[in-house]
Protein backbone atom coordinates (compact mmCIF):
# COMPACT_ATOMS: atom_id res chain seq x y z
CA UNK A 1 0.00 0.00 0.00
CA UNK A 2 1.36 1.98 0.36
CA UNK A 3 4.05 4.79 0.23
CA UNK A 4 6.40 3.29 2.45
CA UNK A 5 8.54 4.97 5.97
CA UNK A 6 12.22 5.00 5.48
CA UNK A 7 13.80 4.70 9.20
CA UNK A 8 15.56 7.85 10.11
CA UNK A 9 18.74 5.79 10.09
CA UNK A 10 18.66 4.47 6.88
CA UNK A 11 21.41 6.21 5.48
CA UNK A 12 23.20 7.51 8.52
CA UNK A 13 26.80 7.17 7.77
CA UNK A 14 26.80 7.74 3.84
CA UNK A 15 29.66 6.14 1.99
CA UNK A 16 31.94 7.65 -0.25
CA UNK A 17 34.36 5.98 -2.38
CA UNK A 18 38.11 6.71 -1.57
CA UNK A 19 38.39 8.70 -5.37
CA UNK A 20 36.26 11.70 -3.56
CA UNK A 21 38.28 14.83 -3.24
CA UNK A 22 39.49 15.38 0.25
CA UNK A 23 37.18 18.58 1.60
CA UNK A 24 40.74 19.80 3.07
CA UNK A 25 42.13 20.26 -0.44
CA UNK A 26 39.49 22.08 -1.92
CA UNK A 27 40.01 25.54 -3.13
CA UNK A 28 39.45 28.45 -0.19
CA UNK A 29 38.44 31.93 -0.91
CA UNK A 30 38.39 34.89 1.69
CA UNK A 31 38.07 34.73 5.37
CA UNK A 32 39.17 30.80 5.55
CA UNK A 33 36.19 29.96 3.78
CA UNK A 34 36.09 26.43 2.34
CA UNK A 35 34.34 24.22 0.50
CA UNK A 36 35.15 21.81 3.51
CA UNK A 37 33.63 24.55 6.22
CA UNK A 38 30.38 25.17 4.76
CA UNK A 39 30.08 21.06 3.93
CA UNK A 40 30.36 21.08 7.64
CA UNK A 41 28.22 23.71 8.94
CA UNK A 42 25.69 22.34 5.98
CA UNK A 43 25.74 18.88 8.27
CA UNK A 44 25.29 20.52 11.45
CA UNK A 45 22.39 22.17 10.11
CA UNK A 46 21.11 19.12 8.95
CA UNK A 47 21.25 17.56 12.45
CA UNK A 48 19.34 20.18 13.48
CA UNK A 49 16.49 19.79 10.91
CA UNK A 50 17.44 23.20 9.46
CA UNK A 51 17.10 22.15 6.01
CA UNK A 52 16.14 25.41 3.99
CA UNK A 53 19.99 26.80 5.60
CA UNK A 54 21.64 23.34 5.20
CA UNK A 55 20.64 23.65 1.49
CA UNK A 56 22.52 27.00 1.31
CA UNK A 57 25.42 25.75 2.31
CA UNK A 58 25.91 22.83 0.46
CA UNK A 59 24.83 25.29 -2.48
CA UNK A 60 28.05 27.14 -1.06
CA UNK A 61 29.87 24.07 -0.73
CA UNK A 62 29.40 22.73 -4.07
CA UNK A 63 29.57 26.39 -5.97
CA UNK A 64 33.24 26.27 -4.57
CA UNK A 65 33.60 22.47 -5.11
CA UNK A 66 31.53 21.63 -8.06
CA UNK A 67 32.66 18.08 -8.29
CA UNK A 68 31.98 16.75 -4.32
CA UNK A 69 29.47 14.10 -4.41
CA UNK A 70 29.28 14.47 -0.65
CA UNK A 71 27.72 17.58 -1.07
CA UNK A 72 25.09 16.28 -3.57
CA UNK A 73 24.19 13.40 -1.15
CA UNK A 74 23.48 15.63 1.72
CA UNK A 75 21.97 18.55 -0.60
CA UNK A 76 19.83 15.84 -2.01
CA UNK A 77 18.78 14.26 1.77
CA UNK A 78 17.90 18.18 2.62
CA UNK A 79 15.57 18.47 -0.88
CA UNK A 80 13.90 14.58 0.04
CA UNK A 81 13.47 16.34 3.67
CA UNK A 82 11.57 19.11 2.07
CA UNK A 83 9.54 16.66 -0.42
CA UNK A 84 11.57 18.09 -3.16
CA UNK A 85 11.73 14.79 -4.85
CA UNK A 86 12.78 15.91 -8.13
CA UNK A 87 15.49 18.56 -7.09
CA UNK A 88 16.23 15.59 -4.55
CA UNK A 89 16.50 13.09 -7.78
CA UNK A 90 18.81 15.51 -9.69
CA UNK A 91 21.12 15.90 -6.82
CA UNK A 92 21.74 12.52 -6.30
CA UNK A 93 22.14 11.51 -9.67
CA UNK A 94 24.97 14.11 -9.45
CA UNK A 95 26.65 12.14 -6.72
CA UNK A 96 26.34 9.26 -8.72
CA UNK A 97 27.87 11.30 -11.57
CA UNK A 98 31.49 11.69 -9.39
CA UNK A 99 31.06 8.73 -7.34
CA UNK A 100 29.87 5.80 -9.49
CA UNK A 101 30.58 3.31 -6.97
CA UNK A 102 28.60 4.65 -3.94
CA UNK A 103 25.80 2.69 -3.00
CA UNK A 104 23.92 4.72 -0.80
CA UNK A 105 23.65 6.91 -4.22
CA UNK A 106 21.67 4.77 -5.83
CA UNK A 107 20.12 3.40 -2.56
CA UNK A 108 18.84 7.21 -2.10
CA UNK A 109 18.14 8.34 -5.75
CA UNK A 110 15.76 4.61 -6.25
CA UNK A 111 13.63 5.45 -2.38
CA UNK A 112 13.22 9.30 -4.54
CA UNK A 113 12.08 7.58 -7.70
CA UNK A 114 9.77 5.31 -5.27
CA UNK A 115 8.57 8.43 -3.61
CA UNK A 116 7.76 10.03 -7.52
CA UNK A 117 6.36 6.64 -8.37
CA UNK A 118 8.89 5.78 -10.56
CA UNK A 119 9.57 1.97 -9.24
CA UNK A 120 10.67 0.92 -12.85
CA UNK A 121 13.92 2.98 -11.93
CA UNK A 122 13.15 3.00 -8.21
CA UNK A 123 13.90 -1.12 -8.99
CA UNK A 124 16.88 -0.85 -10.98
CA UNK A 125 18.52 2.01 -8.59
CA UNK A 126 18.28 -0.91 -5.75
CA UNK A 127 19.30 -4.00 -7.79
CA UNK A 128 22.73 -1.57 -8.79
CA UNK A 129 23.37 -0.33 -4.96
CA UNK A 130 22.79 -4.72 -4.14
CA UNK A 131 25.55 -5.51 -6.80
CA UNK A 132 27.99 -2.93 -5.23
CA UNK A 133 27.13 -4.06 -1.45
CA UNK A 134 24.94 -6.96 -1.25
CA UNK A 135 23.91 -6.89 2.45
CA UNK A 136 22.62 -3.72 1.83
CA UNK A 137 19.56 -4.49 3.48
CA UNK A 138 17.65 -1.29 2.73
CA UNK A 139 18.13 -2.17 -0.68
CA UNK A 140 15.93 -5.01 -0.78
CA UNK A 141 13.57 -3.56 1.53
CA UNK A 142 13.25 -0.78 -1.25
CA UNK A 143 12.53 -3.63 -4.25
CA UNK A 144 9.98 -5.49 -1.28
CA UNK A 145 7.77 -1.75 -1.19
CA UNK A 146 8.63 -1.13 -5.26
CA UNK A 147 7.42 -4.46 -6.12
CA UNK A 148 4.66 -4.45 -3.57
CA UNK A 149 3.41 -1.05 -5.19
CA UNK A 150 3.19 -2.76 -8.59
CA UNK A 151 1.09 -5.81 -7.50
CA UNK A 152 3.95 -8.30 -7.82
CA UNK A 153 3.39 -9.41 -3.87
CA UNK A 154 5.83 -12.89 -4.11
CA UNK A 155 8.43 -11.01 -5.33
CA UNK A 156 7.93 -8.01 -2.67
CA UNK A 157 8.33 -10.75 -0.07
CA UNK A 158 11.33 -12.35 -0.94
CA UNK A 159 12.95 -9.41 -0.71
CA UNK A 160 11.64 -8.30 2.15
CA UNK A 161 12.88 -11.81 3.58
CA UNK A 162 16.22 -10.76 1.95
CA UNK A 163 16.19 -7.46 3.45
CA UNK A 164 15.41 -9.29 6.99
CA UNK A 165 18.12 -11.82 6.42
CA UNK A 166 20.63 -9.07 6.34
CA UNK A 167 18.74 -7.06 9.18
CA UNK A 168 16.33 -9.06 11.54
CA UNK A 169 15.76 -5.68 12.74
CA UNK A 170 15.14 -3.70 9.81
CA UNK A 171 12.29 -1.79 11.15
CA UNK A 172 10.25 -1.02 7.86
CA UNK A 173 11.29 -4.60 5.99
CA UNK A 174 8.95 -5.72 9.02
CA UNK A 175 6.49 -3.51 8.44
CA UNK A 176 6.49 -4.01 5.01
CA UNK A 177 6.74 -8.11 5.70
CA UNK A 178 3.61 -7.56 7.84
CA UNK A 179 1.76 -5.59 5.06
CA UNK A 180 2.55 -8.55 2.40
CA UNK A 181 1.37 -11.26 5.64
CA UNK A 182 -1.88 -9.35 5.63
CA UNK A 183 -2.64 -9.02 1.91
CA UNK A 184 -2.07 -13.01 2.08
CA UNK A 185 -4.83 -12.84 4.53
CA UNK A 186 -1.88 -14.73 7.61
CA UNK A 187 -3.00 -11.70 9.65
CA UNK A 188 -1.45 -13.46 12.73
CA UNK A 189 2.18 -13.16 10.92
CA UNK A 190 1.39 -9.77 10.01
CA UNK A 191 0.72 -9.27 14.08
CA UNK A 192 4.20 -10.60 15.01
CA UNK A 193 5.73 -8.37 12.36
CA UNK A 194 4.10 -5.20 13.19
CA UNK A 195 4.36 -6.16 17.08
CA UNK A 196 8.26 -6.49 16.56
CA UNK A 197 8.68 -3.37 14.83
CA UNK A 198 7.02 -1.69 17.52
CA UNK A 199 9.47 -3.29 19.98
CA UNK A 200 12.62 -2.16 18.10
CA UNK A 201 11.55 1.17 17.55
CA UNK A 202 8.60 2.40 20.17
CA UNK A 203 8.52 6.10 19.01
CA UNK A 204 8.01 5.25 15.37
CA UNK A 205 4.22 5.60 15.09
CA UNK A 206 4.16 4.11 11.63
CA UNK A 207 4.56 0.68 13.17
CA UNK A 208 1.44 1.48 15.49
CA UNK A 209 -0.79 2.25 12.18
CA UNK A 210 -0.11 -0.96 10.37
CA UNK A 211 -0.90 -3.09 13.52
CA UNK A 212 -3.86 -0.98 14.27
CA UNK A 213 -5.12 -1.70 10.34
CA UNK A 214 -4.14 -5.43 11.29
CA UNK A 215 -6.27 -5.67 14.24
CA UNK A 216 -9.17 -3.30 12.33
CA UNK A 217 -9.09 -6.44 10.05
CA UNK A 218 -9.47 -9.28 12.00
CA UNK A 219 -12.89 -7.52 14.48
CA UNK A 220 -10.52 -6.50 17.19
CA UNK A 221 -11.54 -2.85 17.81
CA UNK A 222 -10.35 -1.89 20.93
CA UNK A 223 -6.96 -3.05 20.05
CA UNK A 224 -6.93 -1.06 17.34
CA UNK A 225 -8.00 1.88 19.01
CA UNK A 226 -5.36 1.50 21.64
CA UNK A 227 -2.91 1.81 17.81
CA UNK A 228 -4.60 4.54 16.54
CA UNK A 229 -4.32 6.46 20.07
CA UNK A 230 -0.72 5.67 20.60
CA UNK A 231 -0.15 6.82 16.71
CA UNK A 232 -1.94 9.95 17.17
CA UNK A 233 0.38 11.22 20.06
CA UNK A 234 2.87 11.43 17.59
CA UNK A 235 0.82 12.87 14.78
CA UNK A 236 -1.81 14.44 16.43
CA UNK A 237 -3.15 16.51 13.47
CA UNK A 238 -3.18 13.69 11.33
CA UNK A 239 -6.96 13.37 9.71
CA UNK A 240 -7.00 10.09 8.07
CA UNK A 241 -5.79 8.31 11.67
CA UNK A 242 -8.84 9.93 13.04
CA UNK A 243 -11.37 8.82 10.36
CA UNK A 244 -9.46 5.59 11.11
CA UNK A 245 -9.82 5.60 14.74
CA UNK A 246 -13.52 7.01 14.71
CA UNK A 247 -14.17 3.65 12.35
CA UNK A 248 -13.07 1.77 15.17
CA UNK A 249 -15.18 3.54 17.52
CA UNK A 250 -18.31 3.12 15.59
CA UNK A 251 -17.67 -0.43 15.34
CA UNK A 252 -17.51 -0.66 19.56
CA UNK A 253 -21.00 1.30 18.92
CA UNK A 254 -19.09 4.31 20.73
CA UNK A 255 -20.88 6.58 17.91
CA UNK A 256 -20.56 9.74 20.30
CA UNK A 257 -16.21 9.09 20.77
CA UNK A 258 -16.47 8.26 16.94
CA UNK A 259 -18.40 11.70 16.00
CA UNK A 260 -15.78 13.87 17.61
CA UNK A 261 -13.09 12.31 15.75
CA UNK A 262 -14.90 12.77 12.22
CA UNK A 263 -15.63 15.91 13.12
CA UNK A 264 -12.19 16.50 13.62
CA UNK A 265 -10.55 15.39 11.14
CA UNK A 266 -13.10 17.37 9.09
CA UNK A 267 -11.81 20.35 10.46
CA UNK A 268 -8.13 19.40 8.65
CA UNK A 269 -10.03 17.82 5.63
CA UNK A 270 -13.50 20.05 5.27
CA UNK A 271 -13.78 18.58 1.64
CA UNK A 272 -13.70 15.00 2.47
CA UNK A 273 -16.68 13.31 1.23
CA UNK A 274 -16.01 10.17 2.79
CA UNK A 275 -15.53 11.67 6.30
CA UNK A 276 -19.18 13.70 6.15
CA UNK A 277 -20.02 9.59 5.41
CA UNK A 278 -19.00 8.49 8.38
CA UNK A 279 -19.99 11.00 10.41
CA UNK A 280 -23.35 10.65 9.23
CA UNK A 281 -23.22 6.76 9.86
CA UNK A 282 -22.19 8.08 13.54
CA UNK A 283 -24.73 10.23 13.63
CA UNK A 284 -28.22 7.50 12.37
CA UNK A 285 -26.25 5.24 15.40
CA UNK A 286 -26.76 8.13 17.74
CA UNK A 287 -30.40 8.29 16.00
CA UNK A 288 -30.11 12.04 14.62
CA UNK A 289 -31.14 11.11 11.36
CA UNK A 290 -32.47 14.74 10.69
CA UNK A 291 -27.87 16.17 11.04
CA UNK A 292 -26.84 12.54 9.61
CA UNK A 293 -29.16 13.44 6.38
CA UNK A 294 -26.99 16.60 6.37
CA UNK A 295 -23.95 15.25 6.67
CA UNK A 296 -24.82 12.72 3.63
CA UNK A 297 -25.77 15.56 1.59
CA UNK A 298 -22.42 17.32 1.82
CA UNK A 299 -20.80 13.66 1.22
CA UNK A 300 -23.13 13.49 -2.17
CA UNK A 301 -21.68 17.13 -3.20
CA UNK A 302 -19.05 16.65 -2.63
CA UNK A 303 -18.77 13.28 -4.50
CA UNK A 304 -21.67 12.48 -6.50
CA UNK A 305 -20.50 9.32 -7.94
CA UNK A 306 -20.68 6.78 -4.97
CA UNK A 307 -23.53 4.40 -4.28
CA UNK A 308 -22.63 3.87 -0.64
CA UNK A 309 -23.73 7.54 0.06
CA UNK A 310 -27.07 6.97 -1.73
CA UNK A 311 -28.11 3.74 0.11
CA UNK A 312 -27.47 5.64 3.59
CA UNK A 313 -29.49 8.50 1.89
CA UNK A 314 -31.99 5.90 1.21
CA UNK A 315 -31.98 4.49 4.21
CA UNK A 316 -33.16 7.61 6.04
CA UNK A 317 -35.93 8.04 3.66
CA UNK A 318 -36.93 4.67 4.31
CA UNK A 319 -37.25 5.39 8.33
CA UNK A 320 -38.96 8.58 7.11
CA UNK A 321 -41.73 6.87 5.18
CA UNK A 322 -40.48 8.70 2.06
CA UNK A 323 -40.56 5.45 -0.17
CA UNK A 324 -40.06 7.17 -3.13
CA UNK A 325 -37.35 9.43 -2.73
CA UNK A 326 -35.80 6.19 -0.89
CA UNK A 327 -36.55 4.36 -4.26
CA UNK A 328 -34.96 6.87 -6.64
CA UNK A 329 -31.64 7.10 -4.14
CA UNK A 330 -31.93 2.83 -4.36
CA UNK A 331 -31.70 3.43 -8.44
CA UNK A 332 -28.64 5.87 -7.98
CA UNK A 333 -26.91 3.17 -6.30
CA UNK A 334 -27.59 0.57 -8.23
CA UNK A 335 -26.47 2.81 -11.31
CA UNK A 336 -23.06 3.44 -9.73
CA UNK A 337 -22.18 -0.04 -8.31
CA UNK A 338 -24.18 -2.47 -11.06
CA UNK A 339 -23.22 -5.39 -8.68
CA UNK A 340 -26.18 -4.04 -5.95
CA UNK A 341 -29.09 -6.51 -6.06
CA UNK A 342 -31.82 -5.30 -8.48
CA UNK A 343 -34.07 -5.90 -5.44
CA UNK A 344 -33.23 -3.97 -2.58
CA UNK A 345 -35.83 -3.56 0.46
CA UNK A 346 -34.87 -2.51 3.83
CA UNK A 347 -35.63 -4.29 7.24
CA UNK A 348 -35.98 -2.12 10.17
CA UNK A 349 -34.38 -4.38 13.17
CA UNK A 350 -33.81 -1.91 16.27
CA UNK A 351 -31.35 -4.72 17.79
CA UNK A 352 -29.23 -4.42 14.48
CA UNK A 353 -29.06 -0.55 12.79
CA UNK A 354 -26.95 -1.80 10.25
CA UNK A 355 -28.53 -4.52 8.94
CA UNK A 356 -29.33 -2.53 5.44
CA UNK A 357 -25.84 -3.12 5.11
CA UNK A 358 -25.86 -6.62 5.30
CA UNK A 359 -28.94 -6.86 3.62
CA UNK A 360 -27.50 -5.40 -0.10
CA UNK A 361 -24.30 -6.57 0.01
CA UNK A 362 -22.63 -3.05 0.22
CA UNK A 363 -18.80 -3.06 0.53
CA UNK A 364 -18.69 -1.83 4.32
CA UNK A 365 -15.92 0.12 5.28
CA UNK A 366 -17.33 -0.66 9.02
CA UNK A 367 -17.68 -4.78 8.68
CA UNK A 368 -16.06 -7.57 9.42
CA UNK A 369 -12.80 -7.52 7.51
CA UNK A 370 -14.44 -10.37 5.14
CA UNK A 371 -14.03 -11.00 0.89
CA UNK A 372 -15.49 -7.48 -0.16
CA UNK A 373 -14.72 -5.10 3.18
CA UNK A 374 -12.75 -3.14 2.73
CA UNK A 375 -12.58 0.59 2.23
CA UNK A 376 -11.83 2.11 -0.86
CA UNK A 377 -11.79 4.99 -0.08
CA UNK A 378 -8.18 5.23 2.03
CA UNK A 379 -5.06 4.02 1.08
CA UNK A 380 -2.51 3.79 3.95
CA UNK A 381 1.03 5.75 3.46
CA UNK A 382 3.32 6.06 5.53
CA UNK A 383 5.79 9.22 5.94
CA UNK A 384 9.12 8.61 4.56
CA UNK A 385 12.64 9.94 5.72
CA UNK A 386 16.24 9.27 3.99
CA UNK A 387 17.50 9.53 7.28
CA UNK A 388 21.17 10.20 8.56
CA UNK A 389 23.10 13.26 8.89
CA UNK A 390 25.51 11.86 10.52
Amino acid sequence: MFDKSWNKKVIAGLVVSSSMLALSSLPAWADGETAGSYYDAGVQQMKEKNYADAIQSFDMSIGMAATDPRAFMRRGQCFFEEKKYQLAEADFTAAIQYDPNNAAGYLSRGITRAKLNNHPQAIEDFQKAITLDAKLSDAYRGLGDSYMATGKNDVALTNYNQALKHDPKNVNALIGRGDIMKVLGKNEDALKDYSYAIELAPDYNVGYIHRGTAFSGISRPEDAVKDYDKALQYDPDNASLKKSRGREYYKLKNAKQALEDFDSALKQDPTNSDLFYHKAKALMQLGSNGLAMQALEDAIRIDPNQANYYMARAFLWHKEGKSILAREDIKRAQFFNPSLPKDIRFEDDPKNPDRWMEETFLTDSNGSGGPGDQDTSENLKNTESLGGSD
